[in-house]
């Protein structure tokens, strides 16, 4: 049990903090990480209003803007529901993994809340205390997403297979996600090379995957 990783500690930044991370290897877990203000961070907690929203079956994403910047959630199959109900407009505080794919910087959110203007006070005092006050220039505004879900990248599709399937049951073999991805078998293991080097998945033994 000691060889299992520890859920990491939820960073709060500014979303434009986001941006400026650099990749690298966490010391300690030997997992993806960014380097964010002398911080080793896997997981952000962050607060923003939606200003976009995208929901299918087994795909969305939404668009959070706190002001310094803005960035994409992304969630797929039974993800779907922490976005479902939410509206543009909400406030909402995300909890979730950093992520980047194809050079673009992402959130894979664990929790999505609605929160109150009085939080969004609160928050940008508690930065602006830690971190001073965001510079207005080079703001990053993302255009609105154009992938449509079912013409995702294969490699995405099987990356979001693969963790959903090991998520359901704690525990998935090699054959165990060939056979949920109904890809072929390079396709697969491509895609979960990338998710162990990236420390979203790893091996507690030969053959076996589990989620971080």
């Amino acid at each position: 049990m000691d060889n299992i990783p520890k859920r990491q500690t939820a960073y709060k930044f500014w979303i434009k903090d986001l941006y400026s991370g650099i990749p690298k290897v966490d010391e300690i877990t030997q997992l993806k990480a960014f380097g964010i203000r002398e911080k080793s961070v896997m997981r952000v907690n962050i607060l923003g209003n939606i200003i976009e929203l995208f929901v299918q079956d087994n795909y969305g994403s939404m668009t959070i803007d706190d002001g310094s910047a803005q960035v994409r959630l992304k969630v797929w199959n039974d993800d779907v529901e922490l976005i479902k109900n939410k509206q543009i407009g909400d406030f909402v505080l995300v909890v979730g993994r950093l992520s980047d794919f194809n050079n673009e910087r992402y959130v894979r959110p664990e929790i999505v809340r609605n929160m109150t203007f009085d939080w969004a006070l609160l928050r940008r005092l508690e930065l602006n205390k830690e971190y001073g006050v965001p510079s207005k220039e080079d703001k990053v505004v993302l255009k609105k997403e154009e992938v449509v879900p079912d013409e995702v990248e294969p490699t995405l599709k099987a990356r979001e297979i693969i963790l959903n399937t090991i998520e359901k049951n704690e525990e998935a073999s090699d054959d165990d996600l060939i056979n949920a991805c109904g890809m072929p078998k390079d396709k697969v293991m491509f895609a979960l090379y990338e998710l162990l080097k990236e420390g979203e998945v790893f091996s507690p033994k030969k053959g076996y995957y589990s989620l971080v």
